[in-house]
């Protein structure tokens, strides 16, 4: 009988993983958020009043971080969520596990999922969903979206050609082995965004490299998270990787280091990310 029970909740929770919606919430007064970028397009549309609770990557902006935690985006718990009594549960696409997100919908707890697209547009996209789903007035959009129009309008004019950079971003170092993203990657999204060539046009997600994958691929850039900086010991320690420093972007010094959250999280600050990456890899 329980494996059954089990059974109907996990259909149940792939129905809804499956459903993304920008409805508006019956009540989204008190809000617990799964993801990072969600909370960073609350704080944006100065919505934040309304959060209860974040998980464990809300780690921007600085206030984000005295809010109560329920986990991380993928491993929610049910028992932690109930007991702060959200409204509305909000989160980014891969929120989960299955079974938490449909034993908060048995106990009548709405929950939502924000479709992710790795680009400008669909960063745009993202906020658009956000403010319908907690009924903000058109006014109160327009203003939000003018923040961004300046950075959509540069970044359109950014495109990837044969005379692009080539460059490698680099979320952590295991073992000394570069995990990095290739096609169908937030990576490979933000580079796009900047005008950026992935060198690593034969690899799908994000995988490990190890220094022979590396001096293949001879990136002219390496992108390096601070997440994979801090795992490497430095950046001196990074030049010092036997794959790094036989690419050109070792050779000639072209790494850059930049916040994990900001580049890969598709929230707004995304944007400011992606034209500062575009500038420094164009002006070398």
């Amino acid at each position: 009988m329980r494996s059954i029970v089990l059974l109907l909740s996990c259909l149940i929770a792939q129905q809804l993983l499956a459903e993304e919606s920008c409805q508006r919430a019956p009540d989204p007064s008190r809000i617990a958020i799964a993801g990072g970028s969600i909370t960073e397009v609350l704080y944006f549309l100065g919505e934040e009043q309304r959060i209860v609770a974040v998980d464990r990557t809300s780690n921007f902006p600085q206030a984000a971080l005295d809010l109560p935690q329920i986990g991380y985006v993928r491993g929610l718990s049910t028992e932690g969520l109930l007991s702060l009594k959200p409204t509305l549960v909000l989160g980014e696409d891969d929120m989960g596990p299955p079974e938490v997100l449909a034993q908060l919908t048995q106990t009548g707890i709405d929950t939502v999922r924000v479709k992710e697209v790795h680009t400008a547009q669909g960063i745009l996209n993202k906020v658009r969903c956000v403010a319908n789903v907690l009924s903000l007035e058109n006014a109160e959009l327009v203003a939000a979206e003018a923040r961004l129009v300046s950075q959509l309008n540069a970044l359109e004019s950014v495109t990837v050609s044969k005379q692009s950079p080539t460059a490698i971003l680099v979320l952590m170092f295991q073992e000394g082995a570069a995990i990095a993203g290739g096609e169908n990657t937030s990576a490979d999204g933000m580079l796009r965004m900047a005008g950026i060539k992935n060198a690593l046009v034969d690899v799908k997600g994000w995988k490990p490299l190890s220094a022979e994958s590396l001096i293949k691929a001879n990136p002219d850039y390496l992108i390096l998270t601070d997440r994979a900086v801090s795992a490497a010991g430095g950046l001196d320690k990074v030049y010092q990787n036997p794959g790094v420093r036989l690419t050109k972007a070792g050779k000639h010094q072209h790494l850059v280091q930049m916040d994990g959250m900001s580049m890969l999280g598709f929230g707004p600050r995304t944007l400011s990310a992606a034209l500062s990456l575009s500038e420094i890899t164009q002006e070398k």
